[in-house]
């Protein structure tokens, strides 16, 4: 056991037959410094001392006294016990894998693959899972064999068996006595403690944070004026006039009086860090905001700061997304009676043209208001949308069967006892959309740029209190996330307050269009034959999707063509080379 240390908060700690190594960022560190003490414990100083301390106290459940993001594993010599812990919300990042009687574990995929016994086998599964949601989600990882520990839980190996609990998870009880005006009040008030909690031990002059122009980066930032101003502020933006929201988060720069710094990103710079961040996500990752992200993190950084602050999570507590208002118009026809729907509704519609034109789209919104949640929500992509059979090789299909390819977020959707459907997807989002996915690429690409990332709205008293607010003052009518904005309407501009929703969106579909380099990148993969003999996709498939990215809807076939580079980039940079020449390029 050990730590490859790049922030003071990884250590090591060894004593009397305890051992533990940690990457636990602590938001109440000092308390639980306080609570150890108090306890008799002497000499208790550095991170890994009080998670020892903690354990001689509490034994498993010292995990529940810890806030903030952390990955431990902690060996008991006395018991021969091996525990794997990670936080409540999925911050940080374990793989773990059992082969031949021991337990390798790691906070990187890579680290594993390394020192497993044999050949690294692709996990077609997770790639297929990785083509619907951008990234491999928990608990598979991309190698057969090694998995990814899910948030909130242990997994204790004893006696050569692994056994998982499950210590926190968000529980959806509605709290149908509070009024809007108090709930309002709650939440502000909430956001605000949240903020300063998670600013605890930071130093303001090396502490900043990501604004976007979006609704809860400016939040962060109003609150964080509350604990030191100037806050230093830092945005990314774009020449293409649809993805440019530079005018929003100069709104609340000026508004707040921060020490903003942006930068304006082109292809050039996405070229230039493709390279960069295929090598480092060590899993396919087609999370292309990560460019964004990259950038902004290393403006930060190179302006003097160590700690920034992200807004990540609010779409996800308080019903942010646009899917969800879109949801709610499809939800509501399954209010109507099921005899009026089949015995009216469907057979007057069944009259309609299927195809296109405005006269097709009674039948279009039947036909997709009758799919179930959650592949409803996820119905709009093309995976999901087109026959199997003409995307992937047979063989591929044989491997991984279509009915199981929204396994993992039906559990999700399942998962959740609540009886309320937008509760259920907004747990799925927090699992998949927010944990497997934005986390991965802020934390990725900060790391990356040398810099930590807090997440305020991921401080678990926050996301308790979102889960018992009810989902009518979420998304109401089709206004989303309508307490958060009542909370908030008296802090930030109105202006911030009333945008659509776009975040670090990147332009990546419009540069494989229009830039030579990227293009040209775009051409030499998507038609080597390497890339067409990995006995994934069928070839007329690819030219299909080429086709159509020139010719029809570059937006969206851009994004598609985006998830076949960073696969293809991966197979190469990753699966085809030696295990321990990609660690040493790390």
């Amino acid at each position: 056991m050990g730590v490859a240390r790049r922030w003071e908060f990884q250590q090591v700690a060894s004593t009397d037959g305890l051992l533990v190594a940690a990457d636990a960022d602590l938001t109440n560190l000092a308390l639980l410094r306080s609570e150890v003490r108090s306890s008799g414990a002497s000499g208790v100083q550095s991170v890994a001392d009080v998670l020892v301390a903690l354990y001689r106290l509490h034994g498993d459940a010292f995990v529940e006294k810890l806030e903030g993001g952390f990955s431990i594993v902690l060996w008991d010599s006395a018991k021969r016990r091996l525990l794997l812990a990670l936080d409540r919300m999925g911050i940080k990042a374990l793989y773990w894998r059992v082969e031949n009687g021991r337990m390798l574990f790691a906070s990187r995929v890579g680290a594993i693959r390394a020192v497993q016994d044999g050949a690294a086998e692709a996990n077609r599964a997770a790639i297929l899972q990785f083509l619907l949601f951008s990234v491999v989600p928990a608990p598979l990882s991309v190698y057969v064999g090694t998995h990814r520990l899910e948030p909130g839980r242990l997994l204790i190996f004893e006696n050569g068996r692994v056994v998982q609990k499950q210590y926190w998870d968000i529980d959806y009880v509605e709290d149908s006595k509070i009024g809007e005006s108090a709930c309002a009040e709650r939440v502000r008030d909430a956001i605000r403690s949240s903020v300063l909690r998670t600013a605890a031990g930071c130093s303001p002059e090396s502490t900043g944070a990501f604004l976007s122009g979006g609704t809860d980066s400016s939040s962060v930032v109003a609150f964080l004026t509350e604990w030191s101003a100037p806050v230093n502020s830092f945005t990314i933006f774009f020449g293409e006039g649809q993805y440019n929201e530079i005018e929003y988060a100069r709104t609340t720069a000026h508004h707040f009086k921060t020490r903003h710094f942006e930068q304006c990103l082109t292809p050039n710079d996405a070229f230039d860090v493709v390279n960069l961040l295929t090598r480092y996500y060590d899993e396919p990752f087609a999370n292309s905001s990560a460019i964004g992200g990259y950038y902004c993190a290393r403006l930060a950084r190179e302006n003097g700061i160590d700690v920034l602050f992200a807004g990540d999570g609010g779409d996800e507590l308080f019903g942010g997304n646009e899917r969800y208002a879109t949801d709610k118009r499809f939800s509501l026809y399954g209010s109507i009676p099921r005899f009026v729907r089949s015995a009216l509704i469907e057979p007057l519609a069944s009259i309609l043209p299927s195809s296109a034109g405005p006269f097709s789209l009674p039948r279009k919104y039947i036909r997709r208001a009758n799919i179930s949640n959650p592949r409803r929500i996820h119905s709009y992509g093309l995976f999901l949308s087109e026959p199997p059979e003409e995307i992937f090789e047979p063989g591929f299909l044989e491997e991984v069967r279509p009915d199981s390819w929204m396994a993992i977020a039906q559990s999700h959707f399942d998962k959740n006892s609540s009886r309320s459907e937008l509760n259920r997807l907004l747990y799925m989002d927090l699992k998949m959309t927010l944990s497997d996915n934005d986390l991965r690429k802020v934390l990725g690409t900060a790391e990356m740029a040398g810099v930590c990332v807090r997440f305020p709205f991921l401080d678990r008293p926050l996301v308790e209190l979102s889960a018992r607010i009810p989902t009518r003052w979420k998304v109401k009518g089709f206004e989303k996330r309508y307490i958060f904005k009542k909370a908030l309407q008296n802090i930030l501009p109105s202006k911030v307050l009333r945008k659509k929703k776009h975040g670090f969106g990147v332009p990546v579909s419009l540069w494989l269009l229009r830039d030579k380099r990227l293009k040209s990148l775009m051409q030499d993969i998507m038609s080597d034959a390497k890339t067409r003999q990995r006995g994934i996709f069928q070839p007329n498939f690819l030219d299909q999707v080429m086709s159509r990215h020139f010719s029809e809807d570059a937006k969206n076939f851009g994004e598609l063509i985006w998830y076949f580079l960073m696969l293809e980039l991966w197979f190469r940079n990753h699966f085809e080379r030696k295990a321990d020449t990609v660690c040493a390029d790390r």
